[in-house]
């Protein structure tokens, strides 16, 4: 009788157990981090006067590689700020930048048909921690994944950043699976990837690996402490891809190099 019923509970418990499991699998983007600060009522807007000084704090491991995916210093980062904020002729969606859907950021197509072979679309937000891949479950973060949307990114040596998994199906045509990207946070420019999806509910956007958040933010920034302010700026190249981008690492070289190019192009055509 014992042995009855213990089969008969096995068999109810495995099928639930591999639902589960696929479930977890269809689930293709990392939870969005709650920062401990919440925007107040006041704070509903992306746009600011510019982004803030350098913060003086860097972990250990995001300073020693800082220098391996940020812009030349010959590039007007300033300026390329400032047109992201002026250029919102053309939304192509609008996400909110947290779960409680106070504050919401438009991503824009402005610059999808410049002259001078540079396309990209933009926009500005905060910046949420992802810890996925090898390293996953970084301080404060209990729910990383192995892997991230197109491998097992490693998001304390890969500078990426997150999208929302609706606008990637919406725009495939504009986006390639791990296309470059320039993050402009605390006055300063770094590149990094398009390597993970957002598929939570709301999908929300303004996210990166905690290598590029360290890097913009410091070492007191975590998995459940995000850095709120809706101040960074995301530029999006969707049709250059780097060189050297592997399951689990990235050629930081081949990413600065294209990084640069392309946002010198963009510089140019915006007239900086």
């Amino acid at each position: 009788m014992k042995f009855s019923t213990f089969l008969t509970l096995s068999l109810l418990v495995i099928p639930a157990a591999c639902g589960i499991s696929e479930s977890h699998r269809r689930h293709s983007a990392r939870v969005k981090q709650r920062p401990r600060l919440q925007y107040s009522e006041a704070h509903n807007t992306h746009d600011t006067n510019g982004p803030p000084s350098v913060a003086s704090e860097r972990s250990h491991s995001s300073t020693s590689l800082a220098s391996s995916f940020a812009a030349d210093t010959g590039i007007n980062v300033a300026g390329l700020y400032t047109a992201a904020q002026n250029s919102r002729s053309k939304t192509l969606a609008s996400y909110p930048t947290t779960p409680q859907r106070k504050t919401y950021s438009n991503i824009y197509g402005d610059w999808l048909n410049l002259t001078g072979s540079v396309s990209a679309f933009h926009f500005i937000a905060d910046m949420d921690v992802d810890c996925d891949g090898p390293k996953a479950n970084c301080k404060g973060n209990r729910d990383g994944q192995s892997e991230t949307s197109f491998g097992a990114l490693d998001a304390t040596k890969v500078p990426y950043f997150v999208l929302p998994e609706r606008f990637t199906k919406d725009y495939k045509s504009l986006l390639m699976h791990n296309a470059l990207g320039a993050i402009i946070c605390n006055g300063k420019m770094f590149y990094g990837i398009y390597g993970d999806q957002d598929a939570d509910s709301p999908q929300v956007i303004g996210e990166a690996s905690i290598l590029i958040a360290q890097t913009c933010f410091g070492n007191t920034v975590d998995g459940n402490n995000a850095h709120s302010q809706a101040d960074v700026a995301y530029i999006v190249f969707g049709m250059q891809v780097p060189k050297g981008v592997q399951k689990s690492s990235i050629d930081l070289a081949a990413l600065k190099s294209l990084g640069d190019s392309q946002a010198l192009l963009l510089q140019k055509a915006l007239g900086l």
